[in-house]
């Protein structure tokens, strides 16, 4: 990859990147990541989006990671010198059979040993049926990494591809790059399980046949030593992620983000009848979960490269923005864990998009995902 910045996170910017990777005979594909600090609107960057003779794909999120830097305002904009197809999907709310949609995208026999980059808006709420009907589509069969571009402050146009800057979309690009996966997240159970007995996609109405707020609150107040009463829902909230028990070694991290009556909405869907912990974690643990993703993406890279001793160039660091918010200014410790020596470059996402090859293709929140991209 050819990676370059743009600090100032302006349009003009934005085309010179992108300029300077089109008439790189190497490039075949460029990545973008964004900060939403820039105010990249459809107006603003559309004429130059699809103006581009070369797949580009990417995303708007709260900050972009630089090497050991976050940045709150900038792009990065990374030629791609392998192969690639990008694909984007407009509007996947209004898409009635998914996997009809996806089917055709991509030939399944040109799957294998590819990386499949996905960005998608981190505040559609049909996340759940696209991940399901991209494992329909495509299996395990490549390796995955991406996350949910947006704001935290509502819906915008964040997805970015050769269409233009996109609301309620998802864009995916097949590259003919060798890479290893880490996922890993560093929260430990302290209360349950639970069995959710109501939920509605991201609303979880009841656990133990109990309205789901009064759970909560009771374990997490006694625990925190904190009342809801006194202070912000999500200010206490985020120590104390849901996990959901799944067959894969990682459970499924799912944030209660806001109070909606007796109810409490997720991040993410929460299956009706799935049993979830209680979760907490502190500093010391989470930036120990960055670290093992680390390595879990170490051990997956070598094994395909038959344990031949490169370093890999590029490192991509998915990291969800309420880990940041959790940890502050610990979070340089996080992107120090992480650090392979190599050049670094991601972004903190609403959601984040992964498997190993091997285990499920699952949509994420509070967890670092590390890949290690042959460059």
């Amino acid at each position: 990859m050819f990676i370059n910045l743009d600090q100032a996170g302006s349009v003009a910017g934005l085309r010179r990147l992108l300029s300077g990777a089109i008439d790189n005979d190497q490039v075949t594909g460029m990545i973008v990541l964004a900060c939403e600090e820039n105010g990249f609107t459809p107006g603003s960057v559309d004429t130059i989006l699809k103006q581009s003779p070369k797949p580009v794909f990417g995303g708007i999120f709260h900050s972009i990671i630089f090497n050991r830097k976050k940045l709150d305002r900038g792009t990065i904009v990374a030629g791609i010198r392998r192969p690639v197809k990008a694909v984007a999907v407009d509007r996947i709310s209004e898409i009635t059979n998914l996997d009809i949609f996806l089917e055709h995208t991509f030939e399944t026999r040109l799957l294998q040993n590819k990386t499949m980059f996905v960005i998608v808006d981190g505040l559609s709420r049909h996340i759940s049926p696209l991940i399901d009907s991209m494992l329909n589509c495509f299996g395990i069969i490549p390796n995955y990494i991406g996350g949910g571009a947006g704001s935290l402050s509502g819906r915008k146009p964040c997805v970015i591809s050769g269409e233009g800057l996109l609301e309620d979309a998802a864009v995916f690009a097949l590259v003919d790059m060798e890479s290893g996966i880490g996922v890993a997240h560093g929260w430990e159970p302290v209360a349950g399980p639970l069995k959710v007995t109501g939920a509605e996609g991201h609303k979880l109405i009841s656990l133990n046949w109990r309205p789901a707020f009064t759970v909560y609150r009771e374990v997490v107040e006694k625990i925190s030593g904190n009342s809801f009463d006194h202070g912000d829902f999500f200010q206490l909230a985020k120590g104390f992620p849901f996990g959901i028990v799944k067959l894969a070694r990682e459970m499924v991290v799912r944030d209660p983000i806001v109070v909606d009556g007796t109810s409490l909405i997720c991040v993410g869907e929460v299956p009706l009848n799935s049993l979830v912990y209680i979760l907490k974690g502190n500093t010391d643990s989470l930036i120990a979960g960055a670290l093992k993703a680390r390595q879990l993406a170490e051990k997956s890279y070598w094994q395909p490269v038959k344990g031949k001793k490169e370093r890999p160039p590029i490192t991509f660091f998915i990291d969800c923005v309420s880990r940041v918010l959790f940890l502050q200014s610990d979070f340089e410790r996080e992107l120090e864990a992480v650090y392979t020596g190599g050049p670094l470059l991601g972004a903190l996402t609403l959601g984040e998009i992964a498997n190993t090859g091997k285990s499920y293709l699952e949509y994420y929140n509070k967890t670092s995902v590390v890949g290690l991209l042959k460059g």
